[in-house]
């Protein structure tokens, strides 16, 4: 009983975690997409895979850092500032990604999946890099 107990007495922690996590998970979209010359939400909506992978490649390259902050940092400030350091790699990422690959906002309006996985998949690795570099 006493485990259990001691379970609970964490959910204050866990529920603060989480919902700071899922506030800047949502920051980041809107500035992940205002950063972007395409709209995202509007193009997955119309079936465009490739703003599909690119978004969620995105997404998880920046949640990867954002969990590491989570389960290295000592303090709320500590977690919120890598949260803001990996906000502001991966639309560095996006930016490096458009000077590299001059029509990769064109190409993922045009739905060509090539371009959104590597976009994706880019933005995955960085966040992989940026993680390692939190812990």
């Amino acid at each position: 009983m006493n485990e259990i107990l001691e379970l609970f007495s964490h959910a204050p922690s866990f529920f603060g975690y989480f919902v700071v996590g899922l506030f800047f998970l949502g920051a980041y979209f809107l500035a992940y997409t205002a950063a972007t010359k395409c709209d995202e939400m509007e193009l997955i909506r119309h079936g465009n895979m490739a703003a599909a992978y690119s978004l969620i490649g995105s997404a998880l390259g920046f949640s990867l850092p954002l969990s590491t902050a989570i389960s290295h940092t000592a303090s709320a400030q500590a977690f919120v500032f890598w949260a803001l350091v990996a906000m502001v790699t991966q639309i560095c990422t996006y930016y490096f990604l458009k000077l590299v690959l001059k029509d990769v906002d064109a190409q993922i309006e045009a739905n060509n999946p090539a371009y959104g996985i590597l976009a994706g998949g880019v933005s995955l690795v960085v966040g992989v890099i940026n993680a390692a570099c939190v812990a």
